[in-house]
């Protein structure tokens, strides 16, 4: 009897296990429409997915189900918003095919995240500069710092890139962790990004959410964001339980926010923490439609 209780009670949990598992490929799609005057006509339903934080992993093979989500979507471009790769992993082909076979379908965004800049900090630092020499080999187009302007007739929306400082990332426990309370303002923006534009459309790409009073006020119209996973367990009512340096309920969690005319979109990203599995936390896509007010 007792040996019949065990055999149920494995197979329950194992049972528990798997669907868990499964649940965790289930990628959810977001959407989310911004609405803006400063949006010219011609880019009324213009459509961006946002992918951020894939940790080096993926959904089926080659990531064929992460893959097949975007299609579906048919965006007019995609945007990744840091940490494609994982800070203590030497494999990087995960990210590559992802990025060889979006990039054959749709113009690709992307800029680093902290786990980009940990890795050129330890052993795997020669392994990093080949995944930066293939990947600039790629159809894509890396902001570090800089700007690209999307051009339709004789109208355009701007397209920034901003890296924020891997001594701006507190983790517990690392010695960054004494800069938990620094500051990146308006001006540490303009220092590396430059004056804005105000009359036209200005969107930024960045991979920490935390400093969205700094963008705000250096001008940005659209911030994506990711980093902080959701915040990794996801409390019913009180959201999201943890940020990447492990403070509690974070501020900025997942969703939009908006402070003045400034709108950020944040995702809760694909991957995630291997001290800490996401809890109520599924990956997620973000579609962002782009609507001319």
């Amino acid at each position: 009897m007792f040996k019949e209780v065990l055999i149920s009670g494995a197979i329950i949990l194992l049972s528990g296990y798997r669907y868990y598992i499964h649940k965790l490929e289930d990628i959810e799609c977001v959407s989310y429409e911004v609405k803006n005057s400063k949006i010219p006509k011609v880019f009324d339903n213009f459509k961006i997915v946002q992918i951020s934080d894939l940790h080096n992993r993926s959904f089926g093979v080659d990531n064929n189900i992460l893959l097949e989500k975007i299609d579906t979507l048919n965006p007019d471009i995609v945007c990744i918003t840091g940490d494609l790769i994982d800070g203590a992993n030497e494999d990087f082909s995960i990210a590559l095919n992802l990025i060889d076979v979006l990039s054959r379908k749709y113009p690709v965004y992307h800029i680093i995240g902290n786990h980009e800049q940990k890795v050129m900090m330890n052993k795997y630092k020669e392994l990093y500069k080949e995944y930066f020499k293939q990947l600039y080999n790629k159809n894509i187009i890396n902001l570090e710092n800089e700007i690209v302007k999307i051009e339709r007739g004789s109208t355009c929306i701007n397209i920034y890139g901003l890296v924020i400082p891997y001594m701006y990332y507190p983790y517990l426990f690392n010695r960054n962790y004494k800069n938990k309370n620094l500051d990146f303002n308006k001006y540490d923006v303009e220092k590396r990004l430059g004056k804005i534009d105000n009359k036209e459309y200005n969107i930024l790409l960045v991979h920490t959410p935390f400093f969205f009073e700094g963008y705000s006020k250096w001008g940005a119209d659209l911030v994506l964001a990711g980093h902080v996973h959701g915040g990794i367990i996801r409390i019913p009512i009180k959201g999201g339980l943890l940020s990447p340096n492990r403070e509690f309920f974070p501020k900025y969690d997942l969703g939009e926010y908006s402070i003045d005319k400034s709108t950020m979109i944040l995702s809760k990203g694909l991957g995630g923490s291997k001290v800490l599995p996401r809890v109520n936390c599924k990956p997620e896509i973000v579609e962002i439609t782009l609507k001319c007010k």
